[in-house]
């Protein structure tokens, strides 16, 4: 086995192949594998070279070979629907049929400590634990795992984050074309709030769905816009269209008509993806986002930016904005019932 296998390898399947999994445990010892769950290893070369996000995947795959009949959860489950998920899990999340077997146990993620060194190689990477749920669960097959159903999954989620991680699943699950495969109609989650039994959970459900708006076209927009609401400030308009006497310009993520002020906000991929690029050079689709920005200006508005960055402080969002002229409501919002 080369030291560098990109794939999992279950104990037990090597047994079954050669009559002995011996050659793993060797492996493991002298450093060229990593176990990743109990009987199941992957190349220690290749597991350094994965991403957060890639070792959360393969970790997933592990829990799952160990035990085929494990049903996925909230936060794993929001990730296998392809769903906007607050950053890489500390857990894997996984329903138990006991409630005694409820709760978190640690990462199981280990590499065998250098003579030398005494390190493993691997303490600077984050390993992820086992979160069990007891809760009663509608379970599909999904990219190969059993996973709470569509509609569970939001609601589960829905209830327990943040608001704007919130607004961002929400927005992503009834955007038509944003998550093909894994669409609800805002009626259709209206009913699976209505049959909640915590009126607190409702009223949750109720705030997120008042805010969802399929218009948002990214999380990084629906997050914005649900600090937005947080902060106090005046919902703005979605995807406006903006021309002048040359023709189109450009359709903006956000605007403020009284104020006279566009919001734009700026995700990395809008200059790193290539399908996003559509061919051109980051240079020059930046050179282009400024000519745009001109022929905006020279209308008369405001054009306020912002990133990742900002949003990871929304009073720094806030500032901006009211430096651009949003001014800020004498009540803050509240969310009202979408059906209204």
């Amino acid at each position: 086995m080369k030291s560098d296998e990109a794939v999992l390898v279950l104990a037990s399947r090597r047994r079954a192949l050669t009559g002995s999994s011996r050659p793993l445990s060797r492996g493991y010892r002298n450093g060229t594998l990593v176990r990743v769950r109990a009987g199941v290893y992957f190349g220690k070369a290749a597991w350094l070279s994965l991403k957060p996000w890639q070792r959360y995947r393969t970790t997933v795959a592990a829990v799952a070979a160990v035990d085929p009949s494990v049903t996925f959860c909230y936060l794993t489950a929001l990730w296998i629907w392809n769903l906007p998920c607050p950053g890489v899990p500390s857990h894997i999340h996984v329903i138990t049929r006991s409630p005694h077997k409820a709760g978190k146990a640690s990462p199981t993620t280990a590499a065998a400590c250098d003579a030398k060194t005494g390190k493993t190689g691997i303490e600077h990477l984050r390993g992820y634990g086992l979160s069990r749920h007891f809760w009663p669960a509608e379970t599909v097959q999904r990219q190969g795992f059993a996973v709470t159903t569509l509609p569970q999954t939001v609601m589960d989620c829905l209830v327990r984050l943040e608001l704007p991680d919130a607004v961002a699943v929400a927005d992503a699950v009834l955007g038509p074309g944003r998550n093909p495969g894994a669409g609800l109609t805002r009626q259709q989650l209206i009913e699976r709030a209505d049959g909640l039994a915590s009126a607190a959970k409702r009223r949750r459900i109720q705030e997120v769905l008042a805010l969802a708006d399929e218009a948002s076209e990214s999380v990084g927009e629906s997050r914005s816009r649900a600090f937005i609401h947080v902060l106090g400030l005046p919902a703005p308009v979605l995807q406006h269209v903006f021309h002048d006497r040359e023709g189109f310009i450009a359709r903006t993520d956000f605007f403020w008509p009284e104020a006279q002020v566009i919001g734009e906000f700026d995700g990395d991929a809008k200059y790193l993806d290539e399908a996003l690029l559509a061919g051109v050079s980051i240079q020059e689709a930046i050179l282009a986002e400024k000519k745009r920005e001109d022929r905006l200006r020279a209308l008369g508005y405001k054009v306020v930016r912002w990133d990742w960055k900002t949003l990871s402080n929304p009073d720094a969002l806030r500032q901006r904005l009211i430096a651009a002229g949003i001014r800020p409501q004498k009540t803050p919002p509240r969310g009202q019932d979408p059906r209204a």
